[in-house]
């Protein structure tokens, strides 16, 4: 019974990785569910018994995605042997270069999942679930190595957060940066943003 938990675990994340790979990389509209079950050495049949849907399984990815940001931006906090101010340097690094690998159209597709444009909002919901914990350690150590101003409040950092999220991922017809402009303009946010909350 155990190992064949184990393989049906083994099976879904090899899914989940040959996904994310095809779907990144050529976007959600050009990706096949036949080329993704190849990837992953199995049939479309068995990839719908876990995914139901390219839909379901794309945005699968995208929560995986945000799962292994945080713990990507967990490790650079818990890294001993660099300050504050190299750690965000860290984050800001890995964001970038995982930006950097999607294509633009699946981009779209996040920012679509990201405003429950699909019908679902489980990638939103994944999202605030780690939020609060993880920038409330972020401004915590920053405090501590005096590179965060302690009048900075997790409510106000929280807040300035989600200004830039819901900028980026709210259909809004009164500003004309599309997802892919947004994505363009990546590292300059970014900069903006890890820097704002240090107040440099």
């Amino acid at each position: 019974m155990t190992n064949n938990l184990k393989r049906k675990k083994n099976k879904k994340q090899a899914i989940l990785d040959a996904a994310l790979k095809i779907l990144t990389t050529q976007g959600y509209k050009k990706a096949s569910v036949a080329e993704i079950a190849k990837e992953a050495n199995s049939s479309q049949v068995t990839l719908y018994k876990y995914f139901p849907s390219k839909i379901a399984l794309a945005r699968a990815v995208i929560i995986k995605q945000i799962v292994d940001g945080y713990k990507a931006s967990e490790d650079a906090l818990n890294s001993s042997n660099a300050t504050f101010a190299e750690k965000m340097e860290m984050m800001m690094s890995y964001g970038l270069n995982v930006s950097d690998s999607i294509s633009d159209d699946f981009v779209v597709f996040m920012y679509d999942e990201f405003s429950g444009k699909n019908g679902d909002d489980s990638v939103k919901k994944t999202y605030n679930e780690y939020k609060h914990g993880f920038w409330k350690r972020l401004l915590d150590q920053g405090r501590r190595e005096g590179a965060v101003s302690p009048d900075i409040t997790e409510e106000g950092a929280i807040i300035y957060l989600d200004m830039f999220v819901n900028y980026a991922m709210t259909p809004n017809p009164v500003n004309a940066h599309s997802a892919v402009e947004i994505k363009n303009h990546e590292k300059d946010l970014m900069h903006l943003f890890f820097y704002g909350i240090m107040g440099r």
